[in-house]
Order: C-alpha cells, then sequence, then structure tokens
C-alpha cells in the first residue's frame, strides 16, 4: 500500500482506512477518526489537503457542501437489530457507516447455506458496537463483513465491550481480515465450541484503550484448529512479538499490521499522536461530526435526537445537536449550558445550571443519578429507609440543587435528622403539586428533629402550594412555623401540619378486618372495608407494612430502633369512601416467599380514631426457578466426567430435581493444519477424584448431602461471567405482555391522589408468554454396539451438587446442560424447570489408544523397504499424522531418523482406511530397527514395538538378475501395447450380451428377483414412462426390509409380448449393478398381467425436470442450485459412470433426463432406455424407428457410429453444461440435422454466463476431438473429489475396494490406451463391429448428409440463433451457449469467420 493517498471525493486521507471509507457515494471520514496510531506525513495528502482548503476558500459553502457533506443518507444508518429472520438482514443494505451499534442475534434455525450469499462489503465502520449471539449457521464474521476496518466503541455492551461474540455455537471464524482499530473498548469471546484463530490475531494490536479488559473463553482446543501460513499470495504473514507465530485471521488472510502509510508504520511505539495526520481539523464552515466526518452547521442542527436522549417536560427538543468548538456536538462540555435557542453552548456565569428529570431517592444509589444537578425540572421524593453514611451521601450528590419545578417530598426517611444536605436550595415553584395541593410534604420522618439552617437559606422561597406536616414526632411545630414564615406562606390548617409532628400521640384504635383475596407468584390482592369515621375527610389513607417473614412470629417492631432502620415496606392507599370494599395489589413479592402485612389508617390529629389491621401472613406461589450456579465440569478419567454445580440463587419453589443432559459434541471442521510441520502441542489435563462416584447407568439417583465447590474455581471471574450473562440476556430478550395495557411500577404508591384511587383497585394481572416448559429433550442412546453414551439425560433428585457420570468416550467433547426443577402446585401455571445452564466438558486421554500395532514390513530391496501397519482402531480424537522412526544398527551413537506422514496423505496409502503402507528409500545395506508413533489431538501417542529387518547387500549376480527382469518387462510392455493396438480395441468395441440390452435374450427366465405381485402396493401415479405407467409404491418384504417405498414401472395394457420382452429385459440389465450412485433394481413381477419392475424410488425425479423447475421464473420460492451442489451432483454423476466403466458397460445415452435425484438430492445414473419416450423430443428420428440423442453424442459416434466410454464421458461434459444452465438445451438455435454437422466438424458449446473456469474447463477435457485424450471417468472423479461431501467417501465407488482396484488397474495399463480407445482417427475404427454401427435405418453418406429410406438431407449451412437464452446456476441471464468451429486445411477454425 502506497502512502500517497489522492482520494477525489474525501476530505480525509489516511492510508488503507480513507481508500475503503470514502467512497463516492459515502461521507467523507476524518483522519483523526481512525489514526489513534501515527502513519506519518504523507506528501500526497499535504499537497491534496492545500488544494482543497483553498478550493472551499475560494467557492464557499455550497460547493464545499457539496464535497464535504454526506452524498447519500443511504450510506450512514443508525443503530441496527438483526434476529429471528434473514430478510431482517435487508436492512444493511447500502449502510458503510453505522452510527450507533449492530446486533445480529437469535437465529436458531439459519443453516450455511443461506448465510453463503449474504455478504456487506460496503460497511466499514460502527461508531458503537457488534454484537453477535446465538447465530446458528454462520461460520465466519468476516464473509458478512469483509471490509470492516473500524469499531468506535463510543457506547459499550455492559460498559466495557465493544466486540462481543457470544454462544455462536457454528462459528469456526471471525475473519475480519479488514479490522484494524477498535478504538475503545475491550472483547468478549466466549462459550463458542466451534472457534478457531482467536489466539492467532494479536488483539492489543487493534485495541487502543490499553486499560480495556478482554475476555476470551471456551474456544475449540487450539490442537483441533488450523494454524497460520507463513505467507499469503506472496505477502508474509507478522509474527506475534512474544510468541513468535504467526498471525491470520485464518488460512486465506493474514493479520492487517497497515505497513507503508507515511514514513511510520501503525506498530509505532507512540500511539497517541495525532500531529502527523493528513487532516485533523474541519475547513471553515464544517464542524467535527463523532469525530469521523464534517458536516455543515444546518445539517448538524438538524439531526435528530438519538433514540436513548432523554426528554424532559421543559426540554422537548427533538434535534439537541448542537455547534459548538468546530464540532457538532449532542452534550456541552463542563461548566457550559445548553442554548437550544440558538443551536450551542453557552458559559455560565458561575455554576452551570444542569437540568435533571425528577426522581424518588429510595436508596443511596439512585441519589448518584442527581449528582451536579442544579434544577429539577419535575418533583423530587425521597424515602431513605437505611444505608451507610446517608446524609453524606445525599449532601455530596444534593447539594449542588437550587431549583425544583414541582414539589417536594420526603417521606419515611428514618435515618434523616434535617434538611441540610439541600446546601443550595432557594426556591421550591411548585408547578406541580402533590394531590394538586402540597408543595413541599414531610410524612413519617421518626428522626427529624430541624429543617434548613437559615444562615445559608436566607433566600428560601416557596411559589405555589402548602405545607404537609405529618407524623414527624421529633420535629416541632414552631421549626415548621419559622419555615412557613420564611417562605412567605399563609398559617396553615391542621389539615396541613398536624399536631402529630413533635408529640407522639396515643389513638382509639379499632381492628381492620382484611382478606387475602388471590396470590400468584409476583403479587397478592388484598381487600377490606372502609373505615367509618363521623368525618371521613379526616381520614388520610390507608398504610400497608409489609416484610418477608421466615417465621409466624413477627411483631410490629421488628426491624425498627431509634437509628432509623425499618425493614417494613410501606404502600400507601388514598381514602375513597365511594369505593366498598377496597381492593389493592402488593406487586414486586418474590415468589415463593412468606410474607408478613398489617394495615393502619392515617388520620388527622385531632383525630382521636383509628383502625389497624393484626399481622397477617401469605406466602406466594412459585416460578420458574433461575439456572444452576457456579456448573463447573471436570475429569477425572478417560470416560467419566464430574459435573458440579451450586443451586440456583432464586429456587422460587421447592427444588425436586436437577435435570443433567448432555450429547456428543460433533464437528465437521475441514482441517487443513499440516501437522508434520506444525505439530503438537501437549496439554496437561488436571485430574480430580470424585469424594462418593455415583454410577450413571440408571436415570434416577438417590440423594446425598452436597459436597463443597472446587476451591481453586475463581469465584469473582465466575461471578463477572454470571452477570455479564444476565445483562446480555436483557439486552437481547424483549419480554412482550399479551395485553397492551401496561401498569407503571409508582402507580400505586402516591400518598394522597385521588386519581391513584382506581389504579389501587385494578384487578388486571399481567401474564407473560413463556415457551412450555420440556423437561428432557435428549434421549438416552449409546453408541452402536456399545456401551458408550452418544448422549444422556439423568435427573438428580434431592439436595445433591455433584453428579458422576461413566461409560464416555475418551478426549472427547460433551455439551452438558443442567436444570433445576420445582415441585408442582395445583393449576400451576408458571415454568417448573428452569433454562439451561451450557458448558462444554472433555473426557481426558485414554493411555495406549493411539499405539500403532500390526507393524511388519515388504517388498525389502537394495535400498528401500515397504512398512505397513494398522492404525489405531478408537484412537483420541483423531490421528493427524505418523512418524517412522528408523536407524541402522551396529552404531552405537547412531540416531533415529524420523519420516512424517499427515493425515493428508493417509487415503493414498490405504486401501480400506485401516491399513496404511509407506515405502522408505535411499537405506543403506545391513540391520535397520523399525517403529512408529501416532499423534492425535491429545498428544504424540505411545512408540510401537520396534521391528528388525535387513537390507542385503547388491551383487553381481543380482545385477544380472535385475538386467533380465527388465529385459522381460520391456518385451511384455511391448507386447502389452501391440496387444492393445491391434486385437483388444476391436474385442472393446464389441458389444456384451449381458449387460447391453440390445442383445439380451428375448424370452425372460423368472429368477431370483423375481417378487410375489401381493407384495407391492400401488399409491399414485408418477408420470408416464417409455413402456407404461410409472407409480409410486411400497414394497413389503423385499431385499431383507419389511416395507420400502419404491417406483413401480408398468406395461401398457394392450403392449405386444414382444414388448413386454423388451421391458423385463431393459430392466435385466440392472440386475448386475449394485453401486450408491446407480438407480437400484429391487425386483420383477413377470408373473401375470401387467408386467411389473420394481426400482428404487427417486422423490425428485430426473435431473432435468428438477433443474427447470428451479429456474426463477417456474418457482419464485426455489432458489438455483449453488456451484457446491452442482459440483456435489457432477461427481456422484462421474461415480456411478466410472462403477459402469469398470463393469465395461456402455450406457450411450447419458443425458440429464437419464440422471435420477433422490429426495436427499443424491443424483444416480437412471433406468437405461426406459424413460427416453418421455423426452422423445431430445432425439433425432430417422425413418420409423431410429432414435438418435444427436446433441449428446461425440462426433466418432455421430460420423463413425463407435460408441465407447470415452463417447460417454463426452456426453458427461453434455450433462455438466445442462446443469450449469439449469437444463436449457444444447446447441440452442440449431435443428437437430444442423447439430450433428456441426459437432462433426469440430464445434463445441461455448462457456454458459456466470460458468465457473472449473467447471467449464471440465467440460472442454470431455470435448476432445481424440477420445484417446479424454479424461477417464476415474479421473473425473478425482478431479472433482476435493468439492465432494464427507459422505461421498464413505459411500462411493471410487473409494470402494473396487474402485481402488480398477484405480490400480488402470495405473498399470499403458498410457497410450486410456479409456480403452486408441489414440488416432476415429476413421481407421471397424465399422463392422456392433458397437459401431448405427441403428439399421440410419446410415452416414458422403458429404455428411443423412440419409433414410432414400431420402437425402444435404446440410448446406449452419444459421446460428443470434440471441439464445440460457439460465445460469444462480441467476436468469443470456449467453451465447455454443462455439463454431469447423475444419479447414487441418486447422479449427470458427463458423462465424
Amino acid at each position: 500500500m502506497s502512502g500517497d493517498c489522492l482520494e477525489p471525493n474525501a476530505w480525509a486521507c489516511f492510508c488503507q482506512q480513507s481508500q475503503r471509507l470514502s467512497a463516492p457515494s459515502g461521507p467523507p471520514l476524518m483522519a483523526t477518526a481512525v489514526q489513534a496510531r501515527p502513519r506519518g506525513a504523507t506528501p500526497g495528502c499535504a499537497i491534496y489537503s492545500f488544494l482543497l482548503l483553498f478550493l472551499l476558500s475560494w467557492s464557499g459553502p455550497t460547493i464545499a457542501s457539496e464535497l464535504l457533506n454526506p452524498v447519500g443518507e443511504t450510506s450512514i444508518c443508525k443503530s441496527i437489530d438483526i434476529r429471528n429472520r434473514l430478510d431482517s438482514f435487508k436492512q444493511l443494505d447500502g449502510c458503510q457507516v453505522i452510527e450507533g451499534y449492530l446486533q445480529v442475534i437469535l437465529f436458531d434455525n439459519a443453516n450455511e447455506t443461506e448465510f453463503e450469499s449474504i455478504s456487506f462489503p460496503d460497511l466499514v465502520e460502527i461508531t458503537d458496537y457488534l454484537l453477535l449471539f446465538r447465530v446458528n449457521g454462520l461460520k465466519s464474521v468476516g464473509r458478512l463483513f469483509p471490509n470492516l476496518s473500524v469499531i468506535r466503541g463510543q457506547n459499550l455492551v455492559s460498559e466495557t465491550k465493544a466486540l462481543v461474540i457470544y454462544e455462536m455455537s457454528s462459528l469456526q471464524e471471525i475473519g475480519l481480515h479488514s479490522l484494524t482499530d477498535i478504538m475503545r473498548g475491550g472483547v468478549h469471546i466466549d462459550k463458542n465450541p466451534s472457534l478457531c484463530f482467536i489466539e492467532t490475531v494479536d488483539w492489543f494490536r487493534i485495541i487502543q484503550d490499553q486499560s480495556a479488559q478482554n475476555y476470551i473463553k471456551s474456544l475449540k482446543p487450539e490442537n483441533e484448529c488450523p494454524v497460520c501460513p507463513a505467507s499469503v499470495d506472496g505477502r508474509a504473514c507478522p509474527k506475534h512479538e512474544n510468541s513468535n507465530k504467526y498471525m491470520c485471521w485464518n488460512r486465506d488472510h493474514c493479520q492487517k499490521i497497515c505497513s507503508g502509510c507515511g514514513n511510520s508504520t501503525c506498530n509505532s511505539q507512540d500511539e497517541n499522536s495525532y500531529s502527523d495526520k493528513c487532516v485533523t481539523k474541519c475547513p471553515k464552515d464544517f464542524y467535527a461530526y463523532l469525530g469521523r466526518r464534517c458536516v455543515t452547521s444546518d445539517y448538524c442542527i438538524n439531526i435528530p435526537r438519538p433514540i436513548d436522549y432523554q426528554l424532559t417536560e421543559h426540554n422537548m427538543v427533538e434535534r439537541p445537536y448542537k455547534v459548538f468548538n468546530n464540532s457538532c456536538i449532542l452534550k456541552c462540555p463542563t461548566n457550559y449550558a445548553d442554548d437550544f435557542a440558538n443551536n450551542t453552548c453557552k458559559e455560565c456565569d458561575h455554576t452551570c445550571k444542569k437540568e435533571c428529570q425528577g426522581a424518588r431517592i429510595d436508596s443511596v444509589g439512585l441519589a448518584f443519578k442527581l449528582r451536579g444537578c442544579t434544577h429539577i425540572t419535575n418533583s423530587l421524593e425521597i424515602q431513605i429507609r437505611g444505608g451507610n453514611k446517608v446524609v453524606s451521601v445525599l449532601e455530596e450528590n444534593l447539594g449542588m440543587i437550587e431549583e425544583i419545578n414541582g414539589y417536594l417530598k420526603v417521606v419515611r426517611s428514618y435515618s434523616l435528622v434535617n434538611l441540610n444536605f439541600f446546601k443550595n436550595l432557594k426556591r421550591i415553584r411548585g408547578n406541580f403539586l402533590e394531590s394538586q395541593k402540597y408543595s413541599l410534604v414531610v410524612l413519617d420522618n421518626q428522626n427529624l428533629e430541624d429543617l434548613f439552617d437559615w444562615d445559608t437559606h436566607k433566600d428560601f422561597k416557596i411559589d405555589n402550594g402548602t405545607l404537609f406536616f405529618h407524623f414527624n414526632p421529633r420535629l416541632c411545630i414552631s421549626k415548621i412555623e419559622t419555615l412557613r414564615q420564611k417562605a412567605n406562606l399563609k398559617p396553615f390548617t391542621d389539615m396541613e401540619v398536624a399536631s402529630t409532628n413533635g408529640d407522639k400521640v396515643a389513638c382509639n384504635v379499632t381492628e381492620l378486618q382484611v382478606e387475602i383475596m388471590r396470590i400468584n407468584s409476583k403479587a397478592a390482592i388484598l381487600q377490606w372495608h372502609p373505615f367509618e369515621l363521623d368525618d371521613t375527610r379526616k381520614l388520610l389513607r390507608y398504610s400497608i407494612y409489609k416484610k418477608e417473614a421466615t417465621t409466624q412470629t413477627v411483631n410490629f417492631y421488628d426491624g425498627r430502633d431509634a437509628c432509623g432502620q425499618d425493614n417494613w415496606a410501606v404502600d400507601d392507599v388514598a381514602n375513597n369512601q365511594d369505593k366498598d370494599p377496597i381492593q389493592h395489589i402488593l406487586t414486586n413479592l418474590k415468589p415463593y416467599t412468606r410474607y408478613a402485612f398489617y394495615i393502619k389508617t392515617y388520620t388527622l390529629a385531632s383525630e382521636q380514631n383509628g383502625a389497624q389491621s393484626k399481622i397477617m401472613y401469605f406466602t406466594t406461589q412459585p416460578a420458574q426457578p433461575s439456572i444452576p450456579r457456579h456448573l463447573a465440569i471436570t475429569s477425572n478419567s478417560s470416560d467419566s466426567l464430574i459435573i458440579k454445580w451450586r443451586p440456583p440463587a432464586e429456587p422460587n419453589g421447592k427444588i425436586t430435581h436437577y435435570i443433567i443432559s448432555g450429547i456428543k459434541h460433533e464437528t465437521n471442521n475441514q482441517y487443513n493444519r499440516d501437522y508434520c510441520k506444525d505439530g503438537i502441542t501437549t496439554t496437561e489435563q488436571k485430574k480430580t477424584t470424585p469424594q462418593t462416584p455415583v454410577a450413571a447407568n440408571s436415570p434416577r439417583v438417590c440423594e446425598r448431602q452436597p459436597d463443597k465447590i472446587d476451591p481453586t474455581v475463581d469465584e469473582q471471574e465466575q461471578i463477572n461471567r454470571i452477570n455479564f450473562e444476565n445483562e446480555l440476556h436483557n439486552r437481547v430478550y424483549v419480554k412482550r405482555l399479551k395485553d397492551p395495557r401496561v401498569r407503571t411500577r409508582r402507580a400505586t404508591e402516591y400518598m394522597i391522589d385521588k386519581d391513584s384511587i382506581n389504579r389501587t383497585s385494578d384487578t388486571y394481572h399481567p401474564s407473560y408468554e413463556y415457551q412450555s416448559t420440556i423437561e428432557n429433550t435428549v434421549e438416552n442412546t449409546t453408541e452402536y454396539g456399545t456401551n458408550i453414551w452418544k448422549s444422556f439425560s439423568f435427573y438428580v433428585y434431592g439436595n445433591r451438587e455433584e453428579f458422576y457420570i461413566r461409560n464416555l468416550h475418551h478426549y472427547t467433547a460433551y455439551d452438558i446442560n443442567i436444570r433445576v426443577c420445582r415441585e408442582k402446585i395445583v393449576n400451576d401455571s408458571e415454568q417448573y424447570c428452569s433454562e439451561a445452564n451450557s458448558e462444554i466438558g472433555t473426557t481426558m486421554k485414554k493411555v495406549g489408544a493411539d499405539k500403532i500395532t500390526n507393524v511388519t514390513v515388504s517388498n525389502i530391496t537394495f535400498d528401500s523397504v515397504t512398512v505397513l501397519w494398522t492404525q489405531p482402531h478408537d484412537p483420541n480424537g483423531k490421528i493427524v499424522s505418523v512418524n517412522i522412526l528408523y536407524k541402522r544398527e551396529g552404531n552405537k551413537n547412531a540416531q533415529y531418523i524420523a519420516e512424517c506422514i499427515p493425515f493428508q496423505d493417509f487415503p493414498s496409502l490405504s486401501k480400506d482406511n485401516k491399513t496404511l503402507n509407506y515405502t522408505i528409500t535411499k537405506l543403506f545395506p545391513g540391520n535397520h530397527s523399525l517403529c512408529l508413533k501416532a499423534s492425535s489431538f491429545a498428544e504424540v501417542g505411545e512408540k510401537s514395538d520396534c521391528i528388525n529387518f535387513v537390507i542385503p547387500e547388491e551383487t553381481s549376480i543380482t545385477a544380472l538378475i535385475v538386467l533380465a527382469i527388465l529385459f522381460i518387462l520391456l518385451v511384455m510392455i511391448i507386447g502389452l501395447v501391440y496387444y492393445r493396438k491391434t486385437i483388444r480395441d476391436k474385442h472393446n468395441m464389441r458389444l456384451i450380451p449381458a449387460v447391453n440390452p440390445e442383445y439380451v435374450p428375448s424370452v425372460y427366465i423368472p429368477d431370483e428377483w423375481e417378487v410375489p405381485r401381493k407384495k407391492i402396493e400401488l399409491l399414485k401415479e408418477l408420470g408416464q414412462g417409455s413402456f407404461g405407467m410409472v407409480w409410486e409404491g411400497i414394497a413389503y418384504d423385499i431385499r431383507g426390509q419389511p416395507s420400502v417405498k419404491c417406483a413401480v414401472k408398468t406395461v401398457n395394457e394392450h403392449a405386444t409380448n414382444r414388448e413386454r420382452a423388451d421391458f423385463l429385459n431393459e430392466a435385466s440389465v440392472m440386475k448386475g449393478f449394485d453401486t450408491t450412485h446407480v438407480v437400484r433394481l429391487l425386483g420383477v413381477v413377470s408373473q401375470g398381467q401387467p408386467t411389473l419392475v420394481i426400482m428404487e424410488l427417486m422423490a425428485k425425479g430426473d435431473l432435468k425436470s428438477y433443474l427447470r423447475s428451479h429456474r426463477p421464473e417456474n418457482n419464485d420460492r426455489k432458489s438455483a442450485p449453488t456451484l457446491k451442489q452442482i459440483l456435489q451432483m457432477a461427481v456422484e454423476i462421474a461415480d456411478g459412470m466410472a462403477y459402469l466403466e469398470a463393469k465395461k458397460f456402455v450406457h450411450r445415452d447419458l443425458a440429464a433426463r437419464n440422471c435420477m435425484v433422490s429426495d436427499d438430492l443424491t443424483v444416480k445414473i437412471g433406468d437405461f432406455g426406459m424413460t427416453r419416450d418421455i423426452y422423445e423430443t431430445d432425439y433425432y428420428r430417422k425413418g420409423s424407428k431410429g432414435l438418435l440423442p444427436v446433441r449428446w453424442m461425440a462426433p466418432e459416434s455421430l460420423k463413425d457410429g463407435v460408441f465407447s466410454s470415452s463417447s460417454d464421458v463426452w456426453s458427461y461434459g453434455v450433462v455438466l453444461w445442462e446443469m450449469a444452465t439449469l437444463a436449457s438445451q444444447p446447441y440452442q438455435g440449431l435443428a437437430n440435422d444442423q447439430v450433428l454437422r456441426y459437432v462433426i466438424d469440430g464445434g463445441v458449446m461455448e462457456r454458459p454466463e456466470n460458468c465457473p473456469d472449473k467447471l467449464y474447463e471440465l467440460m472442454r477435457h470431455c470435448w476432445d476431438p481424440k477420445p484417446g485424450r479424454r479424461p477417464t471417468f476415474m479421473k473425473l472423479c478425482q478431479l472433482l473429489l476435493p468439492d465432494a461431501n464427507e459422505r461421498f467417501l464413505t459411500v462411493s465407488f471410487y473409494n470402494s475396494p473396487a474402485g481402488n482396484e480398477a484405480r490400480t488397474a488402470r495405473a498399470s495399463s499403458s498410457a497410450s490406451t486410456d479409456n480403452g480407445y486408441v489414440d488416432g482417427d476415429v476413421d481407421d475404427a471397424d465399422a463392422s463391429t456392433p458397437l459401431n454401427a448405427l441403428p439399421p435405418d440410419v446410415r452416414i453418406v458422403s458429404g455428411y448428409g443423412m440419409s433414410v429410406s432414400g431420402r437425402s438431407d444435404s446440410i448446406q449451412s449452419v444459421h446460428l440463433d443470434p440471441n439464445p437464452r440460457f439460465y445460469s446456476i444462480s441467476e436468469d441471464r443470456t449467453a451465447n451457449g455454443y462455439v463454431g468451429n469447423r475444419v479447414k486445411n487441418g486447422k479449427i477454425v470458427h463458423l462465424n469467420g
């Protein structure tokens, strides 16, 4: 990357980031936004900056706004939340910068294929944070955001994290290879069991905030991950300063260190310098916005408020951004106040006015929210029942308050002695009044003795409203009178200031009868009749006191003392004499908790009568428990795990049992690490011995006393981890009410608010939507033929806190979930089992599991030996390499020589994937010892038993023998070549009657394939076949299966005996075929009528129909097959044809119509000749019978009637073309007779549009004019093998013992006769053999004309369709479709000249 940067449409010029960020359609970006590390001054930037400044100063704001204001608003997006549905990704379309956060969360049902086509390369910057949480199917974040460069972290997750990747079960790599800067905050990466390439990233090079704390845990073991390459595309990957290991994001991308930006690099130690940046200041009339772009004043003041910007009743500004100090800002700096009228900030005279919304302070923690506030725009309520240093905390946080716009209310604050913590309070405006009357309410403060220090509050005043002082037994009325005079208020009445201030007055108290009407897990409804007085106005309210009670021995004075401590919570209910009875809902209760409560009346001080209930008790109903805590999983052996936990913090009921479930953690990663080069890192596993092991052979476990948690567990780290998880869940999960009505939390807590009377009697109870609890979703299953658990689920009853499970697979990861369940009650509507707490546990390695056995040697020569051995049957994970150690005996100082074989080479060294062989060369004569070591994910295995062998001395006699053998081999080779040249080709050209349908006997003889007709049940018609109808049916008791779905082919009832015989004979061809990728014959019903042929059911029909059904115009819901699917289909067809080739069977009609598609999209070679009539238009009919598939036929077949495996390969190339175009007609625009001439003259079809190079290169190889140069089907399988899925490796003929034998036999044959067709001119072929013969009614005449029944049609010219239409793999487009060539003077030239 050059240091100079001249981007024409960007004000900022800062090397790599500006080249990506300053696209013409996006906003200009500032250098200081990204460059937290010095890049160095660049000449190009300096010149460009000077010219641009000159242009701006000359042209004025008009041109400048065009340059520096955002060109398109679509390139800048606000905060985006993407969840649940893939179409929600559309919100990111066109986004270059997200000014806010980006959350991608909660995709439970997505798969890898769906994410392959989703990418947003325009996105380069996020100003807040990036969060990914539970997105199944996503394997790489970098594929979604390949150019994301900067995460600013202006707002963070949990106040500390800018990048969070959590519980991503499918994620294999982060892959954000463009990410170079996280400006603020750290990363949190946890519970991602398949994630690799984390330790290979130097996060300190990316995170600029050196105080940021990173949390990285629960990843894929390092030994199971690939390693970084030394270089990518010729560029060396950087190395970590400490570990000296290469740094990368994946195998394709090194970590970017931004080298070459100016005279210094990004990894300079002076990371806080901004002096050498290209542009650090916006030009005149432009202002820095978010530290990343320059905007005009008009643009700034019209930016809408952020979502989290709080509005107040005196600040209803929808566009709060201001222009100040050359910046566009939201909040003014210290000592400056908002000036919304002029859209700027103004300096304060003395103390800056800071407006805050009103609040109810019921704890010292809430007081911190008002720190520094000078003006309360609403009202302020204080109700602090306890705490440490309450007065000093209030003085520190409320001491700056000068003015309260509403009322001030001090209620039941038993720790307060006076109100002097309001050091600067000068005014209570009373614009909002308590109960529409009172501006200062002081109620029930048992220790309050004084109000204000009038020496410091000389100017105190109350503009509106009166006083309300009641039940302050230590506050003298004279002090209240002083307050009235200072505030210049009129004399108060007994209703306003009662005699209960300054004196404790006894009352006549009667018992108030209370009923408990209803209880659930979080609330209770109380009901009572109004207390009657002569003057109902003297009854002020009812107060309900409640507290948690472990026993039923609570008295009125529990939890209260002279210091003001009070454990009773109070709900106030207004007096409403019109309602009888009165109901009130106690809310915010804890589930499954006993409460004590009583109700007391509050009357005027002059009233001698009152009422109070006795202390009553109730217990709330159970609710869903919280998750078990401190889940820790360890292993003490190779077949066991120890699971420990602690009870839930909130059991919310009587705990009855725990459910522990686990499932073997499967991974399908394709490892491309060379373990011979990179080696194995051995990790020590700590062994833990359980105090009392419990066998896990029964789902029920008896209870015992709990054990203590492992003291080595970092308690604080676990607490932080749980807190982070709780906060993350609160952020991403939204609890939705079934009823749209919403109750405010404080709705029933106002003292004397007539409007609240109706609310207190509301019987509406919000109920929430939950998923139903599923106790056991994991079945107890074992690995086939063993007692080793593959998945398990156990109930652990009682108060047990440890579980010991055996019979697990060694060195295997298990996904462990634990849930806690409570006791059910009658009419229980709550969930009784908690959510799962999840961890991954891995068993220890098994000693000796990686030892190689059965080591032998063979093929000993004068300088080489072949070593044979058996791979470990059940290793620790996977064998990743084998080391062969050998040395020559007789020398005490001789060291073992090691030759390492990586696991990628194992398939080529083995026929059965069990026994491997390897040849050691360049050995010296003498006695040698040899042993082997296998390396697995767990360790470098134990050395095998060593063996000895002798390399003999080479003698002159031996040399003569060797020469004689070489001479004999030479003669044999010459003879073999002669045999293939003169004899074998003619022999191969003859059809084999046992496998070719035209030459089988005309009389069908029933054999072991015969099936009784009663065992076949027809279900529904599938379509018309060449001989009759095709049905879907069920075959009973056939081929060892009790019942199986099948396809049943029938013969028309009017068919002749000859047609029935032909029908059965064509089916008989398939009796000799038994491979995965050829449709299997299940049976024949030849006795009786109609004749039936029972075939393997291919649910999705033939490949041609399947491809056409996935064209966009035919079905909007079906997407075109991907390249990966096309290549998988191609290798399956090639494998089926390789099997037929090995069977000496020439298909002669390979086309997409004759390939069948199963329900799981496996493609197989279909029934041979039985579907021809369905697509009769694909054949060229000559005479009354002859049909030729000319569009799929090779030149030698059209010209000389030669059919061979090589001609099948030509047809295979046409099938590839059909798949690439979604079954378009080959040679579209040409008639059949034109196609015949066109192909004979050397013409082939051109590459379809959007067809990858690899696919089209395969076609061109298959269309080689020389049959001998075309690849065999075995070779085609080999070329396509890297694109095959894992299932193909286990079921294909190519990888079977017969396939290996066929490859070996072909490798030993002469290269000159590959494909069984002589590499020469096809005109020399013997046309008299049946293989070469055309159908009897079709013949070739001179001049390439076709003659049928005495009629001659001469082809004079070829007219090509100028606009042929084809369908591509991924979309509907047009292409030329073919290349026209003609042979002229021995050279191939284009038909079009």
